[in-house]
Formats: structure tokens, C-alpha cells, sequence
């Protein structure tokens, strides 16, 4: 075998590590005004990623083309200290409806392939073979972005904040009835 012939997938590995650092890069543009605004206030996303947890995006919902997870190390380092402070997290395990299976509660942002963007709230449930399955998604179209979780201490309801701090809160709680999570309004919660 050439060494030429040995060297395209290196080349090819190299080109995709460098569009995925490229697209980390113009993941997030935080305005520069208003200056007395917090910068969860200011910023705006744009996904990038095809997958969301080994599960295509368009499994997720089909109108789709792109969807990122929420995750610390895609925030710039001066941001990354405000959400380590927040007593909040992007992601959260636990189980949330009542059932034996351990679950993952999420946030991030996606887009359509009409270029609509907002904030979604996924909540997987792990198989026994490691693979999660879709158990809630909620779309939360929106113009700026940002979202960040808390779960009940009971763990029957997920906060979705979609700033640090302020009460702009999302609650959904597990309903034994219906078998789903609905929205409630942040007075219902208990």
C-alpha cells in the first residue's frame, strides 16, 4: 500500500477535527450591549452536532437538521465560572417518572431545517445495553437561547431556568396518569 494511499484518512481526520473546532468556535455570539445585562441574556446559539447522546437528530424530532447539548466546556472560560457557581446543571440523572429505569434529564438548543432555533428539554432512559431511549422531548421555541436544569428534591419535577438568576422557570412534572410530563405553572410546584 502508497504512503499516499495511507495518508487520506489521516488527512480526513484532521479536516473533521478541525470543522468540528470551527463549529465549537460559532457555537455561541454573546452582544456586547447591553452592557448591564447578564451574558445568559445576550447570547445566542447556534447548534452544530448531527447526534445528541448517540441519538441522530432527526429521531429526536423529524423537522430537525441539528441539535447541541448544553455542556460546560462549550461556554468560553469567563461564563464557565457563572455556571459552575449556579448550583445548576445541563444535564441531571436520576429517575423521574416513578419507573426502575435510570434516566437523564437535558438541555440544549436546536434547529429546524427552516433555520428556526429554541431550547429543548430531553429526558432519556437508559436500556440495559447502555443505549438511551427518547422518554420526553419538549421544544421551547424562543430567541434567545440559554437553559439550564434543577431537579425537585423529591425528583418528581424538572426545572428548566432559562436564565441564572431570575424566575423565568420552565417546571414539568411527571403525570402517573397520563404516562408523559406536562408542563405545570411554577405555582403548582410543590
Amino acid at each position: 500500500m502508497s504512503s499516499s494511499i495511507r495518508a487520506v484518512p489521516f488527512v480526513a481526520a484532521i479536516f473533521f477535527a478541525l470543522g468540528s473546532a470551527v463549529a465549537q468556535n460559532n457555537f455561541l455570539i454573546t452582544t456586547p450591549e447591553p452592557q448591564l445585562s447578564a451574558w445568559w441574556l445576550r447570547t445566542e446559539f447556534y447548534p452544530f452536532e448531527k447526534e445528541v447522546r448517540r441519538i441522530p437528530v432527526r429521531k429526536i424530532r423529524s423537522t430537525w437538521c441539528k441539535a447541541t447539548e448544553f455542556r460546560r466546556d462549550l461556554f468560553p472560560e469567563n461564563f464557565q465560572s457563572d455556571i459552575a457557581n449556579s448550583g445548576l446543571s445541563f444535564a441531571v440523572d436520576g429517575i423521574f417518572d416513578g419507573s426502575k429505569a435510570n434516566q437523564t434529564a437535558l438541555v440544549g438548543v436546536y434547529e429546524t431545517c427552516n433555520h428556526e432555533r429554541g431550547t429543548f428539554l430531553l429526558v432519556l432512559a437508559w436500556q440495559k445495553n447502555g443505549l438511551p431511549t427518547i422518554r420526553f422531548v419538549h421544544e421551547m421555541p424562543i430567541d434567545r437561547q440559554f437553559a439550564i436544569l434543577k431537579v425537585s428534591e423529591d425528583a418528581s419535577t424538572l426545572m428548566v431556568f432559562h436564565c441564572m438568576e431570575c424566575d423565568h422557570i420552565s417546571p414539568f412534572k411527571w403525570d402517573r396518569s397520563k404516562r408523559r410530563f406536562r408542563p405545570i405553572h411554577v405555582e403548582d410546584m410543590d
